[in-house]
């Protein structure tokens, strides 16, 4: 039997990352149901509680975002010689949930009788975000394709300076802010206008969130984690859950009181996951199937929950009737996890065949 060496231990794993991203998942789906004026009608004994989470619940962006980072610098930014055709594969990954969501969607629009096809061009790689997308919340992947497509320069740039935190920080963190901070008025993804134009907007939406991207990247490449853990095991177990708890749930609050764009969510962002992974970390029990799977799935979760929302609103009727909040919630995720299986299902073999795996 293979022996887990402590280093191993203390890292960001696999494992770890889909308990993260499935948490997000819930978040996600919180902020979809309670977060947004008018979103849904539902019954709860606490529901400034509810809004108050549902507002603050946005934060699953800097979660997945910080994972997508992490586990990009160790699979692509950081090796020597990455594999062949992996950004390909990634984007692949991607977009087939994404095509077999928008055909979902293009289905339940024709019934509905709304779908045209006009826009079915602008659809197929979501580049404008406005109300005629097939599936409303696809604007992920417009930036986790852009996110693939610089890859390359990142990892050229990091092969040419030694680590140093504060450049780093700097560079990928701060000037990203400046930039935006500058032309955020010149970003409108809602529409066409020329060329130029929407490339120097999307330019913008990537610089915008790049920062929540860049944080993963940054912990990778220092082992920020791993020295964390170290300071933690010094503590009692019962004193670091906690305190990690207390962490997660006033940085919700905190983020309920004070937000600026994403900048915000670069600290907020950071110190969720960083107590959320402590809680995994220091617990005996954790789940074995539920959220790791909501994790695995997390693209499918979020593409296919958009039909209960905005374009196709009229079918909303199908996840409100529980009325109370929790139950909605636990009866959205029952009720996607079979399309998301068949999603799942049908994008792995249309994978293999493309790559003949």
């Amino acid at each position: 039997m293979t022996e887990t060496s402590p280093a191993a231990v203390s890292d960001i794993t696999v494992e770890k990352t889909e308990h993260i991203k499935g948490i997000a998942v819930i978040l996600l789906m919180w902020h979809h149901l309670f977060g947004i004026v008018d979103s849904v009608s539902w019954v709860s004994p606490l529901k400034g509680l509810d809004i108050i989470i549902g507002s603050s619940a946005k934060i699953c962006i800097a979660l997945f975002l910080f994972c997508s980072g992490y586990g990009l610098y160790h699979s692509f930014i950081s090796k020597e010689r990455p594999p062949k055709s992996y950004i390909l594969k990634k984007a692949v990954k991607t977009v087939i949930p994404y095509w077999i969501s928008m055909l979902v969607a293009i289905i339940c629009l024709a019934i509905l009788g709304r779908f045209d096809p006009k826009y079915l061009l602008n659809n197929v790689f979501c580049w404008i975000l406005d109300e005629n997308l097939y599936v409303s919340f696809a604007w992920y992947i417009k930036i986790y394709l852009l996110l693939l497509l610089v890859l390359p320069l990142i990892r050229m740039i990091e092969s040419k300076w030694k680590k140093n935190i504060l450049i780093d920080t700097v560079i990928y963190i701060v000037l990203p802010f400046i930039i935006y901070y500058f032309f955020q008025d010149y970003m409108d993804e809602s529409q066409f206008i020329s060329i130029t134009h929407t490339l120097f907007s999307s330019f913008l939406f990537f610089i915008f969130l790049f920062p929540l991207f860049s944080i993963g990247i940054i912990f990778a490449k220092y082992g920020l984690y791993n020295k964390i853990r170290k300071l933690s095991e010094k503590i009692p177990k019962a004193i670091i859950i906690t305190i990690s708890v207390l962490i997660c749930g006033y940085v919700i609050y905190l983020r309920y009181l004070f937000f600026y764009n994403c900048i915000s969510d670069v600290a907020y962002g950071t110190f969720f996951t960083i107590s959320a992974m402590l809680i995994f970390d220091n617990s005996k029990i954790k789940s074995r199937y539920v959220i790791p799977y909501l994790g695995r799935k997390s693209i499918s979760y979020w593409l296919l929950s958009s039909m209960f929302f905005q374009n196709t609103k009229e079918l909303q009727f199908l996840i409100t009737w529980p009325h109370l909040s929790v139950l909605i919630l636990i009866w959205t995720l029952v009720l996607l996890t079979p399309f998301v299986f068949c999603c799942d299902w049908i994008s792995n073999k249309l994978f293999k065949l493309l790559f003949r795996e």
